[in-house]
């Protein structure tokens, strides 16, 4: 499953009121951000640093990527995450709307597999009434969506055959290496987890343990109840304070404990 990506919201008070515009309109980022915003949670997720919808809109507007009394224009995308250094195109120019078996949502079924994020523009229908760009993480039963515009459960976990009935058009995203990171740091072998452990019984396995429980530690010694594993350089036993206890020690610990009170 890909990991979920950042959400921002288009209409967040911290900037929805901001001007997303060109001259001869007074349109917001909270009216007419869904494009840029889609854009802002993947290029933060993928590069680690700060981009908000303010950032991509003020992008969009210097490239001239912001249309008049309109949106966004579908060629904003790929050079908007090509200045991250991030591989993004459109899946194809087929309209999909009204087609929830056509052959494009099975191939972005497939990009999310692997591990891509998916950019969809919806149409009219619940995501919108006119058009409106969502970004899309995962899909299983449900349409995973990170919505610019909504946190209600029916748009961020859309019906497949409803999703697919309303969306227009695709772009995917190459997020095939941080999603596939999380699969790579679980994928830990058995042999790779012992030297782990073993590393970190050799941090453990000194006499430096803590102080209030010296007094105990010396009278242990002197009754022979721990008797420790060779000597340290001073001559001092190596009783490995702070490794774990295995059943064998504790047996032996037992043991001794019994003969020095009599019961063994």
């Amino acid at each position: 499953m890909n990991k979920r990506p950042i959400l921002y919201l288009q209409t967040d008070g911290r900037w929805k009121a901001e001007p997303y515009r060109v001259p001869g309109e007074n349109s917001t980022i909270g009216s007419s951000g869904c494009g840029p915003t889609a854009a802002a949670m993947l290029i933060e997720t993928l590069t680690g640093k700060a981009f908000t919808p303010v950032d991509a809109c003020k992008w969009s507007i210097e490239h001239g990527y912001k249309a008049l009394k309109q949106g966004t224009y579908y060629s904003y995308f790929k050079p908007q995450f090509e200045a991250f250094g991030i591989k993004c195109d459109m899946l194809n120019w087929t309209n999909t709307y009204g087609k929830p078996d056509h052959d494009n949502h099975a191939k972005a079924l497939a990009m999310l597999q692997e591990g891509y994020y998916l950019i969809a523009l919806m149409n009219k229908g619940l995501w919108t009434s006119s058009g409106h760009f969502v970004v899309v993480w995962w899909a299983d039963n449900k349409i995973h969506i990170n919505d610019p515009a909504s946190t209600r459960k029916v748009r961020t976990e859309g019906d497949p055959e409803t999703f697919r009935s309303q969306v227009k058009y695709y772009w995917w995203v190459d997020a095939r290496a941080y999603n596939q990171q999380k699969e790579a740091e679980e994928d830990v072998t058995h042999e790779e987890w012992m030297q782990h452990w073993y590393e970190l019984r050799k941090s453990l396995q000194d006499n430096d343990s803590s102080a209030y429980s010296e007094e105990a530690r010396k009278w242990a010694q002197k009754v022979g109840l721990i008797t420790g594993n060779g000597t340290e350089i001073d001559g001092e036993p190596n009783c490995m304070w702070e490794d774990v206890l295995t059943r064998e020690q504790f047996a032996t610990v037992l043991y001794r404990f019994a003969k020095i009170i009599g019961k063994a």
